[in-house]
């Protein structure tokens, strides 16, 4: 009797291991947030360093949607927030703390990067129009828009999430410009306007709910969850997302603090 109990611990051993194995998620293990984290850094600060235009925004979103899409595999929508927001905070901390240390060198990374840099300054010290809004571009904004929803959902979310780290690039470009000439990083909140952070949540938070039906494997499933039991979180993140686009139009004229 007692001969027979070492083999029968051993296999108690191993089916306990493979029942650990089998409900591991990578998706919730912390080095797969660090390898987010890092790759969010690597494909935002060497291309704005190198001054990639186009290659800056196609590296961050092919890999966003590489890790967006391992937690919406198994429908796990709170890990995917939880990176694609970890990712956009990463990304515009980072190239906002570049634009502020060498902006003649990041606005290379930036199409017509000079001249958006100038605008912005006119925008928020002569009271200017708003570079690159609906108010002062409405027919590229419309296409951020239709590429952000329509994107996300016909590509499993790789052509919104270009959209979106697009949008995160020009916020974290424009904070960067406006910090260097207001001369010190406490007015972030101000150089990162409100409307430009609820566009950016709310179409975060789009682009993953978007992204999931087809991430999930099927379409026509995947539609149904969205309008049935992800109805709540859609209707969150698309009232974020109008309510930056609304305030966009309303308080660029009055988003003027500096007296100096």
């Amino acid at each position: 009797m007692a001969e027979s109990q070492p083999p029968r611990f051993f296999a108690l051993q191993t089916l306990n291991n493979m029942a650990n194995a089998t409900n591991y998620r990578l998706h919730r293990d912390p080095i797969y947030y660090i390898t987010a984290g890092f790759f969010a850094l690597i494909t935002t600060g060497l291309p704005a360093v190198l001054g990639q235009p186009r290659f800056m925004p196609l590296a961050q979103a092919v890999a966003l949607t590489v890790f967006l899409l391992i937690p919406l595999r198994q429908r796990d929508l709170r890990g995917a927030l939880n990176v694609v927001f970890l990712w956009l905070a990463l990304q515009v901390i980072l190239l906002a703390a570049l634009t502020w240390f060498a902006p003649a060198q990041i606005e290379r990374a930036f199409e017509d990067g000079f001249l958006y840099r100038t605008s912005y300054a006119e925008w928020y010290f002569a009271n200017s129009p708003l570079p690159a809004s609906f108010a002062t571009q409405p027919l590229p904004a419309l296409v951020e828009i239709l590429g952000l929803l329509g994107g996300s959902l016909l590509t499993g979310g790789l052509v919104g999430a270009w959209f979106l780290v697009r949008m995160a690039n020009l916020a974290a470009f424009g904070a960067g410009s406006l910090l260097l000439a207001l001369e010190s990083p406490l007015w972030l909140p101000v150089t990162l306007p409100l409307w430009s952070l609820l566009q950016l949540a709310g179409g975060a938070g789009l682009v993953v709910l978007l992204a999931e039906p087809l991430a999930s494997g099927g379409l026509a499933a995947g539609l149904r969850h969205l309008a049935g039991e992800r109805r709540r979180p859609l209707f969150i993140f698309g009232a974020l997302y109008l309510a930056g686009l609304l305030l966009e139009l309303v308080l660029p004229a009055f988003w003027h603090f500096y007296q100096g």
